[in-house]
């Protein structure tokens, strides 16, 4: 009773528990959806002017190209993402260059640990995934 005397004092109400959750935070900046989701809808807003997909990738989620650092001591080298076209895998970020973006439905980025769970080891840069929607 007092907590309700409170709220209504500060011109809030409780939270009902049968409201609908609020939407997933979004990533605004520039216009953009989801930070590791580039739907087809955004591909049309943003203009679709990219040759392949690789481009498309730059412009719009270009932190997804960049080499993910040295991360056992084992290996000394940077990784990359693995492509994956319809969540079977495709190949290196140089087969993005054989997508063109009218094909694409979806394009998401999964980091390493849910790549790993979906598809086993060797994603230690994650995966990314273009769904064409055949």
């Amino acid at each position: 009773m007092a907590i309700t005397a409170a709220l209504a004092s500060c011109g809030g109400t409780p939270p009902n528990p049968f409201d609908p959750p609020p939407p997933p935070a979004r990533d605004d900046v520039g216009g953009r959806g989801f930070a590791n989701d580039i739907s087809n809808e955004e591909i049309r807003r943003r203009g679709n002017v990219d040759p392949d997909a690789y481009d498309l990738i730059r412009r719009l989620r270009p932190n997804w190209l960049v080499p993910r650092g040295q991360n056992s001591l084992t290996i000394e080298s940077a990784s990359y993402p693995v492509v994956y076209l319809d969540a079977i895998r495709h190949g290196t970020l140089s087969t993005l260059r054989h997508i063109t973006p009218s094909e694409i439905h979806r394009v998401e980025f999964i980091g390493t640990a849910d790549a790993t769970t979906r598809w086993g080891t060797g994603h230690r840069a994650g995966v990314i995934n273009i769904v064409t929607g055949r």
